[in-house]
């Protein structure tokens, strides 16, 4: 049996998390410039169009690299697997190392495609804002991040539907941001949160490190909630079989001739 080298799996994990943020997260402040450019006011359209951005980058990135490394590109989706026994806890720290690296290497191309005015407009950092409660943020994250892990574990099941695992996830991304990105931007993702946020400060502007246990308990926290929710319902019972002689045999008693 062949296998891809542990190697190879980081990079993988580095890449598709990269890929994530450039278009994800880019496409936040690419939206913004754009916006300020034609002075239109930012609208449930242009979210829905960064949350298409975030669906397809998701669903190219499952298929193009879902049978190299699994494509978790999100350390709570890693960490959830771990929990639940679907992945060795040895390779953890290895898959959230090269997440880590790769969501930040996506903000610098941000920044090196759409140049320092990203960074200027946020780099697609993730906040909530002062009328949005500690615990109501969490609380977003913990049910948007839920529902994602959900999905994922859902789909992944020998039992689901093959082929259509990328299309399932990327667009349950695209449903979340839709509701809870109002709240908290909807990172959903430590690492996708982090990333833009490590070069947003590298750049010398404002990053809010106050908010982040917000962020890292919702998401973390929320992806072991929802894995177990899934495996929960989907728990199968053994069956008993009664052998048809010995069902005739019952029946003959309960019937009297």
């Amino acid at each position: 049996m062949e296998t891809n080298s542990t190697t190879q799996k980081w990079l993988a994990e580095a890449l598709g998390t990269g890929f994530l943020v450039f278009i994800g997260a880019g496409s936040i402040p690419a939206t913004l410039i754009l916006g300020k450019a034609g002075k239109v006011p930012f609208s449930m359209a242009d979210l829905g169009m960064i949350s298409f951005a975030f669906m397809l980058v998701i669903v190219g990135m499952v298929y193009a690299l879902g049978h190299i490394s699994g494509c978790h590109i999100n350390p709570a989706v890693t960490v959830s697997l771990a929990a639940t026994g679907k992945f060795p806890w040895k390779d953890v720290p290895g898959y959230i190392g090269a997440q880590v690296v790769g969501a930040t290497a996506g903000a610098l191309a941000i920044v090196g495609t759409l140049g320092k005015v990203a960074a200027d407009l946020g780099l697609g950092m993730t906040t909530y804002g002062s009328t949005t409660p500690w615990a109501r943020a969490t609380f977003a994250e913990l049910i948007g991040t839920a529902l994602l892990a959900f999905v994922i574990f859902g789909v992944i099941d020998g039992r689901a539907s093959a082929g259509w695992a990328g299309l399932a996830i990327g667009s349950t991304v695209f449903a979340v941001i839709i509701v809870v990105g109002p709240a908290t931007g909807a990172a959903l993702n430590p690492a996708r949160y982090v990333g833009p946020m490590f070069i947003s400060a590298l750049w010398g502007e404002s990053v809010q490190w106050s908010q982040l246990p917000a962020y890292f308990i919702g998401e973390f926290v929320g992806a072991v909630l929802g894995a177990l929710a899934y495996l929960t319902l989907a728990k199968t019972h053994p069956v008993v079989v009664i052998p048809e002689a010995r069902l005739n045999s019952r029946i003959g008693e309960e019937v009297p001739a």
